[in-house]
């Protein structure tokens, strides 16, 4: 398939899972109301963060690793297979106690027992998604493994939709976890028939995790860049205003759609020594952002009443601010994966980390000082710096290469 109809097929399966994941926001936001909603966001905020510790950057390792791959790759895929049966345990374990001990400080519902099984379940499922989708990259099969996440995500919305006469988040986010898990398992199948998925000698699993660990820092610090937001918002305001924020933030991240999807094909491209294009597609991925993002907002600026509730109408506002700050974040969705395909993955992971503690920092400050709109506002400039640090950084690496190495291997 050529990369034009690679970036349309995994931009209309992102369009699949973005409109899965706002159905079952919008679900769950009628069911529960701003205060229990935010507690499911929380719940899912940090489980989320966990399966990326989890999964200690092994998929985006393999990625380089089976580009370079010229013999067998059974060692590499079954290091690959070990590292996320592993790490998906202990993931769900860390879910369980990080929420666990954020209710202290923010809701004490996020310590209700099935709530921090559901988290926990949420976590495993979370980080077994992410290594199936990554693995079907790894190969360079990206409609499959953006088709995974679409069909995931649409398992999701159908266990939301089962439980939504529950005004529970317990109830609601152990029906997502279900409709995900069902989907998810046969996602596995089909990754084991593709022949990606092997259990044989272990001889690897240290020098995968020695490639992907330091990708940690970015895979975090984007994480963390993205939804401490709404953990900041959970200890300064409460899990009220947690789920009214949610809501503008799940819609403004539907123009980063595509620019997900030309990072994602630059990975692989820089990997196999293609960076010539690498500024036009930052600008392609501006371009789109720029023309999806006004739009987003002037469909859902008169929508948001009439399907959330009169509750939810403070959202409005936080939808322009966080609007523009998408346009923001299209380079660094570039450019960030483009480092990682280059093996530059101790700088990536600085980066990430770099950014995780402004992120914490910008939005404690802004919070306490604006709540929801401090925050939002303070997402323009963290995603601004972000953007411009990470083209900087690949630009200056992409030039330092030998002709032979930027026309491939």
């Amino acid at each position: 398939m050529s990369r034009l109809g690679h970036l349309a097929t995994m931009s209309c399966a992102g369009v699949a899972q973005l409109m899965c994941s706002a159905g079952a926001a919008v679900v769950a936001a009628r069911a529960l109301g701003p205060g229990e909603r935010g507690v499911m966001v929380l719940g899912v905020t940090l489980g989320g963060l966990c399966a990326l510790v989890g999964a200690c950057g092994t998929g985006s390792a393999l990625r380089r690793r089976l580009c370079l791959e010229r013999g067998d790759t059974t060692a590499v895929l079954s290091a690959f297979t070990r590292c996320s049966a592993a790490g998906a345990v202990a993931a769900a374990l860390l879910g369980v106690a990080v929420t666990a001990g954020s209710a202290t400080f923010i809701d004490s519902r996020m310590a209700a027992p099935w709530f921090l099984v559901a988290v926990g379940c949420f976590t495993a499922v979370q980080l077994v998604i992410g290594q199936v989708v990554d693995a079907w990259y790894a190969a360079g099969r990206f409609r499959r493994g953006a088709a995974t996440a679409a069909v995931t995500g649409a398992g999701g919305l159908g266990g939301v939709l089962l439980a939504s006469f529950s005004p529970s988040a317990t109830t609601l986010l152990l029906a997502q976890v279900a409709g995900t898990a069902a989907a998810a398992v046969a996602e596995v199948v089909a990754l084991r028939r593709g022949g990606l998925l092997q259990w044989g000698p272990g001889d690897q699993v240290a020098a995968l995790l020695r490639l992907g660990a330091p990708t940690l820092g970015l895979s975090i610090g984007l994480v963390v860049v993205l939804r401490a937001d709404r953990y900041v918002l959970g200890v300064t305001a409460g899990t009220a205003a947690v789920g009214i924020y949610s809501v503008a933030a799940t819609l403004s991240e539907v123009p980063r759609i595509l620019p997900a999807a030309i990072g994602q094909l630059c990975l692989r491209d820089v990997a196999l020594g293609h960076g010539r294009n690498m500024a036009d597609s930052v600008l392609f991925g501006l371009g789109t952002t720029a023309v999806a993002g006004p739009l987003v907002a002037l469909v859902a600026w008169p929508l948001v009443v009439p399907v959330f509730g009169t509750e939810f109408v403070a959202a409005r506002e936080l939808l322009v601010v966080l609007v523009a700050a998408e346009l923001c974040f299209a380079p660094w969705a570039v450019a960030s994966r483009g480092l990682v395909g280059g093996g530059w993955t101790a700088a990536a992971g600085w980066l990430g980390a770099a950014s995780a503690v402004a992120a914490v920092a910008c939005y404690t400050v802004t919070g306490t000082l604006a709540g929801a709109t401090g925050v939002a506002a303070g997402s323009v400039f963290l995603y601004a710096a972000m953007s411009a640090a990470s083209w900087t950084m690949l630009r200056h690496r992409l030039s330092a290469r030998t002709p032979a190495q930027l026309g491939g291997r």
